[in-house]
């Protein structure tokens, strides 16, 4: 692949398959030219999908590489911050995207929220200080995460207008004792997947936006219903459709735009919280 001093630089995480591998294949076949660092838990898939997306597309104009990060690991996050510190210096774009869907027992509905939220606020933490005055964060959430889906003890906690962070922390922290009155919906009697949404919204409805710069922009993405192994094949969209959605976001002009900053976001479309 090319090389540019001009590229912009570009982080995903959970990006060896699904809607985060599709991101990074629509931006190495696009003119625009980024330096993009793919990560993933498993390096060996990792690895994989950066050496298909190479050969598939020798002429790109973005550079390709990896690194390891498991999102629930402190110390990877550290070696990958302290790392692309040393590489790159400053980062454009930090895409958020690693996420888990399903659980069948309580550890792994606590792991749902711990990848979900806990892992996106430790990242965006440590990143921050990286970022360029005219950064953008993607955070990949989801229109489950919609106050209309909650049970109404969550609604309660999370529409309340003078919610502190900490209460937020607390309330994803409790969140088992607080889901008991999720209504199903869609088939679904478990509200932890969409608990962790409604938290990210409002992480990034509330709290996000005071800790980033006047150029800085921040979205949460709705990336619609999508044919993964976490949507499911009856899903309506296909990943490719999705990634172009997020896509669009990424190439918008890097200057604030308070129609969409701090708002969730489908195909650069606001929706409702």
């Amino acid at each position: 692949m090319n090389s540019s001093q001009q590229k912009r630089n570009l982080l995903i995480t959970g990006a060896n398959k699904g809607i985060g591998y599709a991101v990074v294949e629509r931006l190495v076949s696009d003119p625009t030219p980024f330096n993009i660092i793919v990560t993933s838990r498993d390096e060996a898939l990792g690895q994989k999908a950066l050496e298909t997306l190479r050969t598939k597309y020798p002429n790109s104009t973005s550079t390709l590489t990896y690194h390891q990060l498991n999102v629930n690991d402190n110390k990877s996050v550290e070696d990958l911050a302290s790392w692309f510190e040393k590489t790159f210096g400053k980062l454009d774009v930090l895409i958020n995207n690693a996420g888990i869907a399903y659980s069948k027992d309580d550890e792994e509905r606590k792991n749902v929220i711990k990848t979900n939220y806990f892992s996106v606020l430790a990242i965006n933490d440590r990143f921050l200080p990286l970022l360029t005055e005219d950064a953008k964060i993607l955070i990949i959430s989801s229109n489950l995460g919609k106050l209309e889906f909650q049970g109404q003890t969550l609604r309660n906690i999370l529409s309340n207008e003078k919610l502190t962070q900490e209460e937020l922390d607390k309330t994803a922290e409790n969140f088992l004792d607080l889901i008991k009155d999720f209504p199903p919906f869609m088939g679904s009697t478990d509200g932890t997947y969409f608990a962790s949404k409604a938290f990210i919204n409002a992480y990034v409805r509330r709290f996000l936006p005071s800790k980033v710069q006047s150029g800085q922009q921040i979205y949460a993405v709705h990336p619609g219903w999508v044919r993964t192994d976490m949507g499911g094949s009856n899903a309506d969209i296909s990943v490719e459709e999705s990634a172009d959605g997020i896509v669009k976001l990424i190439n918008l002009p890097f200057k604030r735009d308070d129609k969409l900053n701090a708002k969730l976001l489908f195909n650069v479309e606001v929706q409702e919280w």
